[in-house]
């Protein structure tokens, strides 16, 4: 990109005119999701005219029936801001200023000068409309139960998550307890294979139902149960949102690589990380040989000082069976009692065939052998 047109006024502009669409993307779909106290959303780009040069900005316009506390308070997760006026005239006016999220920049957006850092939000109070309550039968004016956890749960490749319904009956006889299961839709094989581009979607799906599901519920504790390839979604969420705090994080048939750095997540999980890995289980060995950015650490376990390992005598998806759960993850989320396995002193060794894989570099042998042929072919 040379220097001439980096600079170029047209491309600043689309670029802003980018993240202007992304932020109201994200401000219908995630933090006002289905609030139906939103009249209206837009963000555009405005020309401030200076002394010398017009200015670029990004300024949106929310339209809410409603209390500034209350759009405030949905904002503030997502967005911090400082609030430069308020006015009452007919309607309340506020405006706020808050940065803009890495999330809606477009890649080349730091390599251009004089590129804004902020956006400006007005919110246009307006009444809400008069209503009469009409009471039922069987109404009571008592508040509704309080909820003090939610536990999102996330499946795996090849996997309509139907476990996700039998975990979810059990783990919500826990009270205060609400299960959300995140479901991004069946995920194949070819799609886990590829390192690039296949990936993107289901994490980004992950990260925005978590935030909705954050929004909706403004409880003490989230807690995620991730499986398979959603515990590599998990582990990318919690790189990519940096004020996403669980409670508790359990994994089961993991596929993130044994170096990931759990140590920069300090003090956003607030207990130990339990990884459930099974001695029988292939996949996560696959993962790891055939493809780039997956572990094996759902057979063989991280093997670290900040993670529980617990070895099971398990295939993939043999942790979904109510025994299981009741007697490893409801006790978990019920009383804080972190049950113990003692399979790993058990489990009979790995076959000739398994130990042999494990140590083979099948990856570099795979590229080698396709780059050979593509040149036998060429020559």
């Amino acid at each position: 990109m040379s220097s001439d047109f980096a600079q170029s006024p047209l491309l600043k502009k689309g670029l802003l005119q980018q993240a202007a669409i992304a932020l109201q993307t994200q401000f219908r779909s995630v933090i006002f999701d289905s609030d139906k106290r939103v009249q209206s959303i837009r963000f555009e780009v405005h020309e401030t005219p200076t002394a010398s040069v017009p200015q670029l900005e990004i300024v949106g316009q929310l339209e809410f029936e409603g209390d500034l506390d209350e759009v405030l308070g949905a904002l503030r997760p997502s967005y911090p801001f400082q609030i430069v006026s308020s006015s009452v005239k007919g309607e309340q006016t506020t405006v706020i200023e808050a940065n803009l999220s890495p999330w809606v920049l477009s890649p080349g957006w730091d390599k251009l000068d004089g590129m804004p850092a902020v956006f400006k939000l007005v919110i246009l109070l307006t009444e809400p409309a008069a209503s009469i309550p009409f009471p039922f039968e069987g109404s009571s004016t008592a508040d509704p139960e309080p909820h003090r956890e939610v536990i999102f749960l996330i499946h795996g490749i090849r996997d309509r998550a139907r476990w996700q319904s039998l975990v979810k009956r059990i783990l919500e006889e826990i009270d205060g307890v609400v299960v959300i299961p995140i479901r991004y839709g069946y995920f194949d094989v070819l799609r886990f294979w590829l390192p690039l581009w296949t990936r993107e979607g289901p994490i980004r799906y992950t990260r925005e139902q978590i935030q909705i599901g954050k929004n909706r519920y403004r409880v003490s504790s989230y807690s995620v149960i991730a499986h398979s390839f959603g515990t590599y979604a998990i582990s990318k969420v919690l790189v990519q949102t940096k004020d996403l705090v669980l409670d508790r994080l359990v994994l089961c048939g993991c596929i993130i690589p044994n170096d990931y750095p759990w140590e920069h997540l300090s003090g956003r999980i607030n207990h130990k990380v339990i990884n459930d890995f099974g001695t029988r289980d292939i996949w996560p060995l696959w993962a790891h040989k055939l493809s780039w950015g997956y572990g094996d650490t759902g057979r063989y376990g991280f093997g670290r000082s900040d993670i529980l390992d617990r070895a099971h005598d398990k295939a993939h998806g043999e942790y979904f069976q109510e025994r299981f759960i009741r007697e490893f993850w409801k006790p978990l989320f019920e009383s804080a009692h972190v049950e113990r396995s003692s399979w790993e002193e058990q489990a009979p060794r790995p076959t000739w065939l398994i130990e042999t894989v494990s140590f083979l570099p099948l990856k570099s042998i795979l590229l080698v052998t396709a780059l050979a042929w593509i040149a036998y072919l060429y020559s």
